[in-house]
Order: structure tokens, then sequence, then C-alpha cells
């Protein structure tokens, strides 16, 4: 008797013990999952108060010396690994005897919560550019895209890479049906390699190009280290880089229309009045040789 009294003992532990193992495996991942949503969703809520706060502030301030920010409303969503920002007419303003303004209806911002040097936007609706000219007269460009996307990777704190597509503009006056600009930092010679193409290209008083590329090295990139980061007035910088004997190699530019094609390279400089200056090998857009205004 006692015999079996022991047996049914250990019996019943054993049979309490199989059935607490059993809830615990099968509770426990679940409990570890709540805990990974909350931990994520806490992340989730610090990172995008703290950038929601931070973008406010800097609403009709400065972002970068000299380029001021300035939107009408933004919303914040993208849980629970992005932070989505979208703005509604969202404006970017250049200090300078230029004045330059660039003004988007729409316009959004995309990163991870995590791994956050990279980020990348899009623009909608209609896009306008506005400037004014050598004799201080406002100019405007507008256009309309079908799209524009791009992506910007930081380094250090610094710009390294930036991408941009555009399909579809248009204008009263210029229009292409595809665009790219690539720009990738160097750090083994200090330069910016810069590359632009697109197609079925209008340009105004000239025939329509159906391919259109360039290749350009800037070179100095030392000297717009500032710039790329933040820190300094893309004055000053360019005026480091001016005084640096930074320059824009075109290394290739290919154009081709119904007619010919035509292959060239130039190069392009600040001058003492800070306008830019250059000269094609060969007619390229219809000019071998150019001036800017003044750019700053």
């Amino acid at each position: 008797m006692r015999h079996l009294r022991g047996l049914r003992l250990f019996a019943l532990r054993v049979n309490g013990a199989m059935r607490y193992s059993s809830r615990f495996f099968l509770y426990g991942p679940i409990g570890l999952f709540v805990i990974l949503v909350a931990a994520v969703a806490a992340q989730w809520f610090q990172a995008a108060n703290a950038w929601g706060k931070r973008i406010d502030g800097l609403n009709g301030r400065e972002i970068a010396p000299g380029i001021t920010l300035h939107f009408a409303e933004r919303q914040i969503g993208g849980f629970p690994f992005r932070v989505d920002t979208t703005f509604k007419n969202l404006r970017l303003s250049f200090a300078g005897p230029r004045a330059l303004q660039w003004q988007a209806e729409g316009f959004a911002l995309h990163r991870l919560t995590y791994g956050n040097n990279k980020i990348v936007f899009e623009a909608g609706g209609k896009q306008r550019l506005t400037w004014l000219d050598s004799k201080a007269e406002t100019q405007n460009f507008v256009f309309l895209p079908g799209s524009v996307r791009g992506d910007a990777l930081t380094d250090n704190g610094r710009l390294s890479r930036a991408d941009i597509v555009l399909v579809a503009l248009s204008s009263p006056t210029h229009r292409a049906a595809h665009l790219e600009v690539h720009l990738r930092h160097d750090p083994k010679v200090e330069a910016f390699d810069l590359i632009v193409f697109g197609n079925d290209i209008t340009l105004p008083d000239r025939a329509a190009l159906q391919t259109a590329r360039i290749e350009a090295r800037i070179t100095m990139a030392q000297f717009l280290k500032g710039l790329m980061s933040g820190d300094a007035d893309w004055r000053t910088a360019l005026e480091a880089w001016r005084g640096g004997e930074g320059r824009i190699e075109l290394v290739s530019i290919q154009t081709k229309d119904k007619a010919n094609a035509v292959i060239t390279k130039g190069r392009m400089t600040l001058d003492g009045d800070h306008a830019l200056n250059g000269r094609f090998e060969k007619d390229a857009f219809g000019i071998t040789a150019f001036e800017s205004a003044p750019l700053y």
C-alpha cells in the first residue's frame, strides 16, 4: 500500500510538471512576442515624437546656414519600422542675391526607425522654382512631374550619395520623359562623381533630344564638407571651394537627336565674380561656351 501511495504521488508530481512545462512552451513565445511588440512600439513612438518636435521647431527657420524650411502642414506615420513624414506646400529658400526658392505641393520623407543614415524622399503635385535674375527681376519655372523619387545616404553626418529619378516632366517650355541625377562621394581622391541622363527631352528653341548624358567630376570636395554636413553656409562653402581651385570636370557629354549625335567634354569654374562659366570642346545643347549670372 505504501508503495502504491508513493507511486501515485510521484505520478501526480510528474503530471503537474508536464502540464506546467506545456503551458510554458505554449505561452512563453506569445509573451516574448508581446514584449518585442511593446519594445518596438515604444521605440517608434519615442522616435516619431522626437522627430515631430524637431521638424515643427524648424518650420520657418534655417535647417542649415542659408537654407530655410517652410511648410503648411505635416503628418507622421509609418508605424512600426519607419518614420514617414508628409508635408503640404513645402518650400526651401536659399539666401543670396539669386534668392532661390523651390516649392512642392506635396513632399514626403521616409526613414527607418533603426539605422537612419538613409532617407528616401518623393515629391508630387505642381513644383515651382523661383529666383532673381541678374536684373533683380523674378523668374519662375513651373512644372508638373509624373513622379519624383530619390534617396540620400550619409556617412559620419555628411552626404555621401544622392539619387533623384524624375518621370514625365511637363512644363510650357520644357519636357522630359525621364531624368536621373546620381551623385557619389569618392573619398580616395576627395571628389564627387556626378551623372545626369535623360531621354525624350524638349528644350526651348532647340531640336528635341532623344537622349542626353553628362558625366562630371567635382574636384576639391574637401572644401565642401561644411555644405555636405549642413554646418556651413552654402555661399561660404562655394567660396572656399573656388579659392581651393575647385572645378567641375565635364568628363563626357553625349547628346543625340534625329539629325546627329555629339560627344564632347569641357570644364566649369567659378570666377572672381562668383559666376559659373565654362566651355565645351564641341557644340553641345546648342552652345559651346556659357557664363551664368553671379551665384552669390
